[in-house]
């Protein structure tokens, strides 16, 4: 509500000053759905979404029950965003770092073959982050920043419950916004330039 429209308005207001095509456009959602929970299995449309239909270097992703398109080399963060779907639960969707992998929010658990994101191995930005709290061994060692790593490979991709997804739950509850900050969600992000 509130609080999210003054750092919309604060952030919009910032851009504006440095950017000189003017304001950023801010607040994007997805598209119109239907009311209540997406049933799990259905893909969900987004404004956000890149056409992958005719790419042979897309793979498809299942995140909270649902499948996705994904570009591969694309970072996984993006790649959720694009597709309408988000990395982080409840207000973590505003509160987060963009993709600088310092809040940890993004944490998710990848199942599929070892090299469906690169790098394998945690960086060393995973290493400080998921080895500080709320995040902690042994627990840790299943979860990967959805900023860190790339897709590059089909799987699935679980978020846990919690604000920084350190829960036990597997979280398949939906966000109806995804993107609070429209393009700026993806400012920091190399790829999106």
């Amino acid at each position: 509500g509130g609080d999210v429209s003054l750092v919309r308005s604060m952030l919009t207001r910032a851009v504006a000053r440095v950017t000189p095509r003017g304001p950023a456009r801010v607040g994007l959602r997805r598209g119109a759905r239907p009311a209540g929970p997406t049933p799990p299995g259905t893909p969900r449309a987004s404004v956000l979404d890149v056409d992958t239909s005719d790419k042979a270097d897309a793979v498809e992703l299942v995140f909270r029950g649902r499948p996705t398109t994904a570009i591969v080399g694309s970072k996984l963060r993006t790649a959720l965003l694009r597709a309408g779907e988000t990395p982080h639960n409840g207000n973590a969707r505003v509160i987060n770092c963009r993709g600088l992998g310092t809040c940890g929010t993004c944490a998710v658990e990848i199942l599929g073959p070892e090299d469906a994101v690169s790098p394998n191995e945690w960086t060393p930005i995973e290493s400080a982050r998921l080895n500080f709290p709320p995040h902690a061994p042994p627990g840790n060692r299943a979860l990967r920043l959805a900023c860190q790593v790339r897709v590059r490979r089909a799987c699935e991709v679980r978020k846990y419950d919690r604000f920084w997804g350190q829960g036990n739950a597997v979280a398949t509850e939906a966000a109806e916004e995804v993107a609070p900050l429209g393009a700026l969600e993806f400012l920091l992000d190399a790829e999106e330039k």
